[in-house]
């Protein structure tokens, strides 16, 4: 998952999983470098931060206009939804995400969350609207949607540098990790030979493109995947792990971008354990054990 714009109000359904094209020059790997594995787990995780995260920033930033005086409607239950590996799409991290999210992003509404928000909005007048958007506010003009951030990340500061990390690696490397040669061949050689010997015809790492075609989108909002999908959604991850494909894309992520991630190390892990506090608050905020009332 990438979030597109955090000074913005959050909105689900901007959330999209994206294959990212080049933003480099091509050929040969002049940022390579001997990156420990601690800097690359970092910047795994600070290029698609947590759901949890995103879903706790939005009940913060609706319990904070409940203070002033808006009874919106808050929904505490957890968000499933696909979430990118650095910058490829399509990847699962684990075979309980692909038994337990599949390909929502092909198959469910994800407007679905906010129709009790906006038919909230819609009772309001015209002066009242407005007020609802002057409290609700951005990360850059202050309002609840800042102080949400701010009880995770602890300052509007903070929650930029996390959030700019995906746009500051995007920069630094000289291509994308889909188009390094090895994670290539790891899809074309090892892994879609995998899924067509299993049944299922994808071109690339696309599995979303055909569950799409196969299933349409038969889901309600956050609805978990039938035994169908499952299925298909388990055996790409086999066929993933079988092409040793996350390895193969942290190992060009390293190479594409290893200079800077090696000269911004103690920043990239300072930054990582802001991700890891704010993590953490954010599951104590969907649990309720964490409010806004006891964050400000």
């Amino acid at each position: 998952m990438r979030i597109l714009n955090y000074h913005k109000n959050l909105p689900i359904s901007c959330i999209a999983v994206l294959t990212l094209m080049s933003v480099g020059a091509c050929g040969g790997h002049p940022n390579a470098a001997d990156v420990p594995d601690t800097v690359t787990s970092a910047i795994v995780d600070l290029s698609s931060v947590d759901m949890e995260i995103m879903q706790a920033q939005d009940i913060l930033k609706r319990q904070c206009m409940r203070t002033k005086g808006f009874d919106v409607p808050i929904d505490y239950t957890v968000i499933t939804v696909p979430q990118s590996y650095v910058d490829v799409g399509g990847v699962f991290r684990s075979k309980e995400e692909a038994e337990t999210v599949g390909y929502n992003t092909q198959t469910a509404d994800l407007q679905g969350r906010n129709i009790a928000l906006d038919a909230y909005v819609d009772t309001l007048s015209d002066s009242e609207r407005n007020r609802y958007e002057q409290e609700m506010g951005d990360l850059d003009t202050g309002g609840c949607a800042a102080q949400a951030y701010i009880a995770l990340f602890e300052s509007p500061e903070n929650t930029r540098a996390v959030f700019d990390t995906f746009d500051d690696v995007l920069r630094e490397q000289s291509s994308s990790a889909i188009e390094d040669s090895d994670v290539q061949a790891a899809i074309k050689d090892e892994y879609m030979p995998c899924m067509e010997k299993a049944g299922y015809n994808v071109r690339g790492l696309r599995g979303g493109e055909l569950a799409s075609k196969k299933f349409g989108r038969y889901r309600k909002w956050n609805e978990p995947p039938n035994d169908e999908e499952k299925a298909m959604a388990v055996q790409d991850y086999e066929c993933q792990a079988s092409a040793n494909l996350i390895q193969r894309i942290n190992e060009a992520l390293e190479r594409n971008a290893g200079t800077w991630l090696v000269s911004n190390e103690a920043m990239l892990l300072e930054r990582h354990e802001k991700l890891q506090q704010a993590r953490e608050r954010a599951n104590q905020v969907i649990s309720g054990q964490l409010s806004y009332k006891a964050s400000d």
